[in-house]
């Protein structure tokens, strides 16, 4: 099991947890960067050919808003989460480029990048433009790789649910869940956070999570196991699963399939019994921009 402690991760020490990647920050984290404050983006869908759009939607455009937005919070983030389909379509190589270069004003100025692989992406390129993020040796996964973030409110618990590029179902598998379970029972009082790029999959034929069901089963009964964020569907909505876990889908920052649905980012705040979010629309006309959400932990 890969853990990065708060000493660690504050300190902005290089970092790859499979497909979760944390990219160290190059300028030096400060006061100014809040270790409780996050913000949680999906499907940013970067193309290296910067012209290119899909649905009205230029995503190098909606990526450097979302950079710029971030870059004017106050406090800082500690880090930028972004739960999958980083790249435009088959994870080209200058799609990575091209979002390395985005997202290099935030690491400039002590902020954090946690990468995950959706069904857009392909984990050999990714690791082509990002050599720091080298995956470390030791893993207890084979076919998947997963990682443990302690932060001083709640642990953050990083899932790979890539099957392969394309592919448009998500799947942990068995030896994934194994380990997030033994994971879980070592810090029963901690409350638990977890993020992955597919959500719980409700048919048995949609694109979602394949073995949601197994998932679920395992975190139930473990009171810890607070919220689920993920992206994929491009849609905003906060729902309560099995036992009150709550169920973030967070807002696509790229093109949108029903243009009622919101584009941007979301912020969140962790407190000790819970956690504070807020939509960050990048069309601050759209009604949805500054939506508030107030969560409490179960078992808190």
């Amino acid at each position: 099991m890969h853990v990065l402690s708060r000493r660690s991760f504050l300190a902005g020490s290089a970092l790859s947890l499979g497909g979760w990647v944390l990219l160290p920050a190059i300028g030096r984290a400060t006061e100014n960067n809040d270790p409780n404050r996050f913000v949680l983006m999906a499907d940013t869908h970067v193309c290296g050919d910067l012209m290119v759009s899909a649905r009205g939607c230029n995503p190098a455009e909606t990526i450097q808003q979302a950079v710029k937005d971030i870059l004017k919070l106050e406090p800082r983030p500690s880090a930028v989460i972004v739960a999958g389909d980083c790249a435009y379509d088959h994870g080209e190589k200058r799609d990575y480029e091209a979002l390395q270069g985005f997202l290099q004003p935030l690491r400039q100025q002590g902020i954090r990048l946690l990468l995950a692989m959706g069904n857009h992406d392909n984990r050999q390129r990714f690791q082509e433009v990002f050599p720091d993020a080298a995956i470390l040796s030791g893993s207890p996964l084979e076919d998947r790789e997963a990682a443990l973030i302690e932060t001083p409110y709640a642990n953050w618990y990083l899932l790979d649910s890539l099957k392969k590029t394309s592919y448009t179902p998500g799947h942990f598998g068995e030896e994934q869940l194994a380990w997030l379970t033994t994971s879980l029972d070592k810090a029963p009082s901690k409350p638990a956070l977890f993020v992955a790029h597919h959500y719980p999959r409700t048919t048995d034929d949609d694109n979602g999570l394949e073995d949601t069901e197994a998932f679920f089963k395992l975190l139930q009964p473990r009171k810890q196991a607070s919220a689920y964020f993920f992206g994929h569907s491009h849609v905003w909505s906060l729902k309560q699963g099995p036992e009150g876990l709550h169920l973030v889908n967070i807002p696509a920052n790229a093109w949108l399939f029903d243009e009622k649905q919101p584009r941007g980012f979301v912020d969140a705040r962790l407190r000790e019994d819970g956690c504070d979010l807020t939509l960050h629309c990048l069309d601050r006309n759209d009604n949805h921009h500054g939506e508030k959400h107030t969560l409490q932990w179960r078992g808190v």
